[in-house]
């Protein structure tokens, strides 16, 4: 099925004599060009001739089986790969190719000896090594099954058919068996014709014979986006069919090593009603800007919200292969590509996107733990992980392109697991998915309109989000038997709503209300510097309409929680910390009914000018002596000033002052104490309120550093119990402890 996992195309150079080129600069000429089928049979006449030295004989044959294998040959690549082996002239890439083959040809079990044949020969290299560590995993996953009915759609049809995608009551197809009218083009990586649209009207009828007229009049291609003579889909359409986009090969070729390939690109349709008529119309207005001749993007479809599409490319920056790609549709064109990540893509090829009605994104991929090629595996948006589906959705062969409505449990299926061929396949099973009704309602019991909703699967990790209508309802389409998550995003003046846990059983439909009754009533403030870092004693002034304030301060978290002994009414914090600018959150008021619920973090930015800076370093004393120097009460203007601000009438300050541990504790709490109260009778004098104002001294009961007199020694002589021989501490370390501090202080 090599048509669609390598979807870069190489193109003929131009018409050219091939005489004056030997037939191995031939077959390596159109090796270069990925044209598979006309190199294979000149290696393998090459490798045949007995007048092929055995020294060239073997590398023509590695060379036919690497052709045959391309061009999905695979009887041939098995029969040169073969010889390979038996007569011992293999490489370790040649037992990958066996490996390989094996898996395409449902020959599992055959794996764990070629893998020890192989390993035994090349016992350090690094892919035989990956396939000895993956082997049990992959024989363990043939075991894996699900519960549908696969079914061949077009078992009459001689072509290559796949790549289907539902549209009005039919099918929109691709298809290598077409003429496309005179002189048709040929693939020479398959030796197929190129790829053409073709549509099935009515899924009763699947199968209709064109006749050679209709054929040549391309009666057989649907034409509703044109054709060309290249490749031509595969085709997804948007929600309500207005909308397609289409691959198709690129009109500039790739350069690249001096060999011309045409890469591929994705176009986009629009459908609109001329005369009664519905007709269908590139959007030259809106090309792909991210098309570009250097590599291919492909494969495009669909997301649940119609404005995004998912790709496939093998862009630069990629893990390797082709990628899976999102584009959002924005101011006119679409956004930078984003890549999916390391979750979805690997360093092998990711195809074939599908996001189906629950949001699950659908793909195909050889780089994932499979069982051989393509295999199709689904990923929900948030998850950590992707899940492959069992058989006879996955098989030996390479199964890709999964369209699938999980509502209904129908689908369709691309495979080419008989004969090599790839053809569409019918799925049938149960339905895997419901209608999850959620009704968000707020305190009172009325509907909470425009209200965004986020819905977690417990399982998977997949998160989707959707907004309430005007009478409070909202609608998911999720997995059956699986635990989920619902809440709320944030809503006015609850920053915690609730989380309701639910399990979908398997049900059609499943119902769930989310009553803003079930907040958790905690409202919490944290305070934090530029860096984050958490402030302590940050006064935080609360205020009503009424201009009436309630004064709280966070602890040494940086944080301050309350309940219902701040009513409702206070809706606003002023925010207050000497030597930092003041800070101001709003808060809105909560639904009908409803207890606030916030939680909020600010950030206070530190002053820096010297004039509003209160620098209590400079306030010291001599030692056993509570005298103010000047130095001091010029800072302590600063605090007057500040204290006389209207915002800040209400304030009360706890100017504190502390010693080293130098003289005994009474002593020192005494001396703290009258110190404290210089500073306060000082400020008084100045007209400050002396109810605003707090003189506490701590003496040496809240030392900085180590230097106490028990701990530590550092004040040698106090106790008889200390070492004789401790250290001392520094003249620096002492004066550290020896400080005043101001505090804001909170309601009494």
């Amino acid at each position: 099925m090599k048509n669609a996992l390598h979807i870069t195309l190489a193109l003929a150079l131009s018409t050219v004599g091939w005489g004056q080129f030997s037939r191995v600069d031939y077959a390596e000429e159109m090796m270069l060009r990925w044209k598979y089928a006309e190199a294979y049979p000149v290696w393998a006449e090459l490798a045949a001739e007995e007048a092929t030295p055995d020294s060239l004989r073997w590398r023509y044959a590695r060379n036919a089986s690497i052709a045959a294998y391309e061009a999905n040959f695979i009887g041939e690549a098995i029969a040169w790969n073969d010889s390979l082996l038996v007569n011992s002239k293999a490489v370790a890439s040649d037992w990958v190719r066996a490996f390989e083959l094996l898996c395409s040809t449902n020959k599992h079990d055959s794996l764990p000896m070629a893998i020890s044949l192989a390993n035994r020969e090349f016992p350090d290299d690094p892919q035989l090594k990956s396939w000895s560590l993956s082997v049990d995993r992959l024989l363990s996953l043939i075991q894996d099954s699900t519960s549908f009915e696969v079914k061949k759609l077009r078992p009459q049809s001689e072509a290559e058919e796949f790549s289907a995608f539902p549209f009005e009551d039919g099918l929109v197809y691709m298809s290598t068996g077409l003429n496309a009218g005179f002189l048709p083009t040929v693939d020479g990586w398959t030796g197929q014709y190129y790829t053409e649209l073709c549509h099935i009207e009515n899924l009763d009828v699947p199968f209709k014979r064109y006749t050679w007229l209709e054929q040549i009049r391309n009666q057989d291609i649907f034409l509703a986006f044109d054709h060309t003579r290249k490749h031509d889909g595969p085709v997804a359409f948007d929600r309500d069919e207005s909308y397609a986009v289409i691959t198709r090969n690129q009109e500039a070729l790739d350069t690249t090593g001096g060999v011309l390939r045409s890469r591929l690109m994705i176009e986009f349709w629009k459908r609109y009603v001329d005369e009664g008529e519905v007709k269908w119309q590139r959007d030259d207005k809106h090309p792909f800007k991210w098309n570009n001749p250097s590599y291919s993007v492909a494969h495009a479809t669909f997301a649940l919200n119609d404005d995004i599409i998912i790709f496939a490319s093998d862009m630069p920056g990629g893990h390797g292969g082709m990628d899976l790609y999102t584009s959002t549709w924005e101011d006119g064109e679409y956004s930078e590509p984003e890549n999916l990540g390391p979750t979805v893509n690997t360093d092998g090829d990711e195809l074939f996107p599908y996001v189906s009605s629950t949001g699950a994104l659908f793909f195909s991929s050889n780089g994932h733990q499979g069982v051989g090629g393509l295999d199709i595996y689904l990923h929900r948006a948030g998850a950590s992980r992707v899940e492959r589906l069992g058989y006879p959705i996955n098989t030996h062969a390479d199964d890709f392109s999964f369209v699938f409505d999980e509502l209904e449990g129908t689908g369709w299926l691309s495979s080419d697991r008989v004969d090599q061929r790839d053809a569409i396949y019918a799925v049938k099973g149960n339905p895997t998915a419901a209608v999850l009704d959620v009704h968000v309602q707020a305190c009172d019991g009325s509907p909470m309109e425009a209200t965004k909703v986020d819905l977690v699967d417990a399982d998977s990790g997949g998160r989707y989000t959707e907004e309430t209508d005007e009478n409070g309802n909202v609608e998911f389409t999720v997995s059956r038997n699986r635990n989920y998550t619902v809440t709320t995003q944030s809503v006015a003046g609850m920053d915690t709503p609730p989380a309701l846990e639910s399990f979908v059983g398997d049900v059609e439909k499943a119902s769930l209300v989310v009553d803003l009754n079930y907040v958790q009533e905690l409202n919490r403030i944290t305070v934090v510097d530029m860096e984050g870092n958490p402030l302590s004693n940050v006064l935080l002034s609360f205020e009503n309409m009424e201009k009436q304030r309630l004064n709280r301060v966070t602890d040494e978290s940086g944080i301050f929680e309350w309940g219902e002994e701040i009513d409702r009414d206070y809706s606003a914090v002023h925010v207050s910390l000497i030597n930092y600018w003041d800070g101001y959150q709003g808060f809105e008021q909560p639904p009908a009914g409803c207890p606030m619920s916030i939680q909020k973090t600010i950030a206070l930015r530190p002053k820096t000018e010297k004039s509003e800076v209160i620098n209590l370093d400079v306030i010291e004393y001599d030692l056993d002596k509570a005298t103010l120097r000047p130095e001091g009460k010029l800072e302590l203007d600063k605090l007057i000033t500040y204290m006389n601000r209207p915002d800040y009438k209400t304030y009360r300050i706890e100017f504190s002052s502390h010693t080293d541990c130098r003289n005994d504790e009474a002593y020192n709490l005494d001396l703290s104490q009258r110190r404290a109260q210089s500073c306060v009778d000082y400020i008084v004098s100045k007209g400050i309120s002396p109810n605003r104002i707090i003189a506490k001294g701590y003496g040496e009961s809240r030392l900085l550093n180590g230097c106490a007199d028990i701990v530590t020694c550092g004040c040698p002589g106090k106790n008889d119990q200390i070492d004789p021989n401790c250290q001392e501490c520094s003249d620096a370390q002492h004066q550290a402890n020896r400080r005043t501090e101001l505090r804001l202080l909170p309601d009494e």
